[in-house]
């Protein structure tokens, strides 16, 4: 038996605990915030999309994820949950959530399981420093001192502070010889120039989306895409923040949510609508396809502002074809992102090149071990992020031995 401490009682640090607990390790867990798993009530919209059954997407750190997933993947973690009690269903798009629609029951799962394998939780303390002894770690907040033979790092990235990951926890595995990279917001909202997009905000087009740097496309989704006023949101848009630096360009065709396949198709329509309505002001024109803000919204794109209280029967064929274009092409400006208070995820943190996968303990320190979103890993939208976390969690608890819920 080890004597084993956590920092950071999110996803990571209490799949940790119970890990080791459930090993016969004595285990603590010291938390930043007030109580446990804050972050866990938040995700899913309240939900908790605990993991995601479809191909992996892991746009930062997929190699390393891929290694970790490849130990303590969907099988795995599925033998987990049933062991602490939950059940779960899969959803569209492979995202598995817990039967009761309730992310309380993920939490309540967790820490029922760290009550009854006598885990010790310790809230409201901040750890400062980090000392390596002859018999393994001395953490220390303020004048409080813990000592442990095992350490195991879960504080997170710096996304959603508010609910407790702050970064805070870099520094010391800077401090004791992990490399940082740096760390940046993730699955947020992008921020464009809004002269295009005045008076859309609450409006929502499926389309998809893409963004170009330098004129060459460097990262495309599809979904639903929600106008505001700093610029666009929606899950489609987040999965592009990483990409969106300031001076690239944020397209969303709108053909596709409007029920055509190409501009050509968008051009017959609108000459049909031409024929039909001729009387009608052209602000009426996408009656059908969109809501009339954004009608004017595609004509102030296609520079036909003047045009809105004219007759349709007054656009001509180089008015419909600047008008499919924009459909085809409605793009913004990129002035950059929301920060890590809006940010899902934050990407960057400790290089996994530094950890074993099979156990998530440092190449550099003997017994010392990080998960979750510390590391440089971050999982698209749809239960990617709370897999890795839970997963690399597990493992490092277990220290290289067997679960005993596999045996189950």
């Amino acid at each position: 038996m080890a004597k084993v401490l956590v920092i950071g009682g999110g996803a990571a640090g209490m799949a940790a605990a119970i890990a080791a607990a459930s090993v016969g390790d004595e285990v603590t867990v010291l938390e930043r915030m007030d109580r446990v798993g804050k972050k866990i009530l938040a995700t899913g919209n309240g939900r908790c999309n605990l993991m995601n059954v479809s191909p992996l997407k892991y746009p930062g750190g997929e190699a390393f994820a891929r290694r970790v997933l490849a130990h303590c993947g969907v099988r795995e973690q599925t033998a987990f949950w049933h062991h602490l009690g939950l059940r779960m269903r899969t959803e569209d798009g492979g995202r598995v959530y817990p039967v009761s629609g309730q992310a309380s029951s993920v939490l309540d799962a967790l820490r029922m399981m760290m009550d009854a394998l006598c885990v010790s939780v310790v809230t409201s303390v901040t750890v400062d420093r980090v000392e390596k002894t002859r018999a393994g770690y001395a953490v220390f907040a303020g004048h409080q001192r813990w000592n442990a033979e095992r350490l195991i790092v879960t504080g997170g990235g710096c996304a959603q502070p508010k609910l407790g990951s702050n970064g805070s926890l870099w520094p010391i595995l800077a401090s004791l010889g992990h490399t940082i990279r740096q760390p940046f917001p993730c699955l947020t909202q992008i921020v464009t120039d809004t002269a295009p997009i005045r008076g859309l905000s609450g409006i929502r087009v499926r389309c998809r989306v893409w963004v170009t740097r330098n004129e060459q496309n460097v990262h495309e989704e599809s979904g639903e895409a929600l106008f505001a006023d700093y610029g666009v949101s929606g899950v489609c848009v987040m999965q592009c923040a990483r990409y969106a630096l300031k001076g690239s360009k944020l397209h969303l065709s709108l053909l596709e949510g409007m029920g055509f396949r190409d501009a050509g198709e968008a051009e017959n329509e609108i000459h049909r609508r031409i024929s039909l309505w001729g009387d009608k002001p052209c602000e009426t024109l996408l009656t059908g396809l969109c809501v009339t803000r954004l009608t004017q919204s595609v004509f102030r794109m296609a520079g036909l502002d003047e045009m809105l209280h004219k007759p349709i029967s007054a656009l001509t064929l180089r008015h419909v074809k600047a008008l499919a274009a924009v459909l085809s092409d409605f793009s913004l400006m990129i002035q950059g992102v929301k920060g890590f208070e809006n940010a899902q995820v934050s990407g960057g943190g400790a290089d996994c090149e530094e950890f074993d996968p099979t156990n998530m303990m440092s190449r550099i320190c003997d017994n010392l071990h990080a998960a979750g979103e510390v590391l440089d890993v971050d999982g698209d939208c749809g239960g990617f992020n709370l897999m890795f976390a839970f997963g690399s969690g597990i493992l490092a608890g277990l220290h290289g031995r067997k679960a005993p819920w596999l045996a189950e």
